[in-house]
């Protein structure tokens, strides 16, 4: 039984502050760098230069690395992605028209060399699928679908919801990774994108995480990421109605400070005491009770008098 309560009052000032401080010099708990920002280099010797900002081979990195982000721990993952873009052994795995012309047993192999891999044969299946798909379907380039698109976020967003779409692309086209790949379409390539209002915030562990423990949402729940995903997202879809901010104007702006607020200071969390309280920029709105959020499980028991 799903028994939670909006906050919006207290998500709109949690939102302006911890967007302000996510984009200030400060960051939160000193960070504002994702795992995902670094590129990888042409080589890794000390001639070696980075790849271009919006190029072509930067979209292909980062669409299929973020294809195969689940239950991954985020930091692994990329370096990962760039170690295997970097080696020259290694790098065809990002090319579509190279890719096609190996074996399925070269692919697990190749993405076993610098642990691309958590899951080998599942990983290699759906990073395959994908980039055979994006050959046969868009020429090997996604900017294709996106062209398709007219550039426009909620009608690449609705293609999830296309049975061939969903065949084609296993997991890239989730709840999470999809809505995740837009938002990086525009903040990691520079693609300027009309609706990009209408996109549900990628909901994860930290964001779900994050989501309770600020009190945004409060209440009991005991069950699965997945059951909740549209509560979380409407609970901030809600709170953007209340936002008059200059720069905050959409919820996906909001995926990578919650991220930063779970990954380096929530998931400290034990017995709703938090070790990195002092240092929180939102820890006047930390919840009583139980947030514990898992991959697997999640159980809520936070206090609704909170609430005004």
């Amino acid at each position: 039984m799903i028994e939670l309560v909006n906050n919006p009052k207290q998500a709109k000032e949690v939102a302006i502050i911890i967007f302000e401080k996510f984009n200030s010099k400060e960051g939160i708990f000193g960070c504002n760098f994702m795992p995902e920002d670094l590129l990888p280099r042409w080589g890794s010797n000390l001639s070696a230069f980075g790849i271009k900002k919006g190029s072509y081979e930067h979209l292909m990195f980062i669409t299929l690395v973020v294809s195969i982000d689940y239950q991954r721990d985020a930091n692994q993952l990329w370096e990962a992605g760039r170690r295997t873009f970097e080696d020259e052994k290694t790098r065809w795995l990002f090319f579509p028209e190279q890719l096609t012309k190996k074996s399925f047993a070269e692919i697990v192999e190749a993405m076993k060399i610098h642990r691309l891999s958590k899951k080998p044969e599942k990983d290699a299946r759906i990073w395959s699928t994908v980039s055979m798909s994006i050959f046969e379907m868009f020429d090997s380039d996604p900017m294709n679908l996106i062209r398709r698109c007219d550039f426009d976020a909620l009608e690449i967003f609705n293609k999830k919801f296309d049975f061939r779409f969903k065949q084609s692309f296993p997991y890239f086209s989730g709840n999470k990774i999809f809505p995740l790949w837009i938002r990086m379409l525009h903040d990691n390539l520079g693609v300027e994108l009309k609706n990009l209002d209408k996109i549900p915030i990628p909901v994860d562990v930290h964001i779900t995480r994050a989501t309770f423990t600020t009190g945004c949402l409060i209440g009991k729940y005991r069950g699965t990421i997945s059951e909740i995903f549209p509560r979380i997202d409407e609970a901030w879809k809600n709170t953007f109605k209340m936002i008059k901010h200059p720069r905050l104007t959409y919820r996906l702006q909001l995926d990578e400070p919650l991220w930063h607020l779970s990954k380096y200071g929530c998931r400290f969390r034990r017995s709703g005491n938090c070790p990195k309280k002092n240092d929180c920029p939102v820890n006047r709105f930390c919840v009583n009770g139980i947030v514990s959020v898992s991959a697997e499980k999640v159980i809520i028991d936070t206090r609704k008098e909170s609430i005004s």
